[in-house]
């Protein structure tokens, strides 16, 4: 008796994959999570989770909800919630993130700006005004 397949298929459920051995360049839009253990080179747009494993390399620029790498990422790495970057992971580029978890032995090259930071936002000339706002009114504090 054959089995019979549904088309529906959760966005928990449904994970796509590209596997070791798998070179891809282009664009992923998807809802749903991601696993790159081969190589992608491109941008990346998913609403869910994405892990990159050991074997994994990312090149470009990557919007996800979560993130769990072990392997390497270079480029914009922006993650509204958790990345998690394991032991035997490397960033080479901008960290954008809402948590982080950074085991031994991780390696980022770049810059990481936690994503409620209000200054994120700023244009450099609205940076240079709050922090000589800021200077000016320590210096008022000190005064009085």
């Amino acid at each position: 008796m054959a089995r019979q397949r549904t088309k529906d298929v959760s966005f928990e459920q449904g994970i796509n994959r590209i596997v070791e051995g798998t070179h891809i360049e282009g664009s992923i839009r998807s809802e749903g999570s991601i696993r790159i253990d081969g190589s992608f080179k491109g941008d990346i747009h998913t609403s869910g989770r994405l892990v990159i494993g050991s074997t994994g390399r990312v090149e470009g620029r990557v919007d996800c909800m979560d993130c769990e790498s072990e392997g390497f990422v270079l480029g914009e790495l922006r993650v509204a919630g958790l990345l998690s970057l394991k032991a035997s992971s490397r960033v080479d580029g901008e960290i954008q993130y809402g948590r982080m978890a950074v085991e031994a032995g991780a390696q980022i090259v770049g810059v990481c700006r936690l994503d409620d930071e209000p200054e994120i936002r700023l244009s450099q000339e609205e940076r240079k005004e709050a922090a000589d706002h800021r200077g000016e009114t320590s210096r008022l504090q000190q005064t009085a």
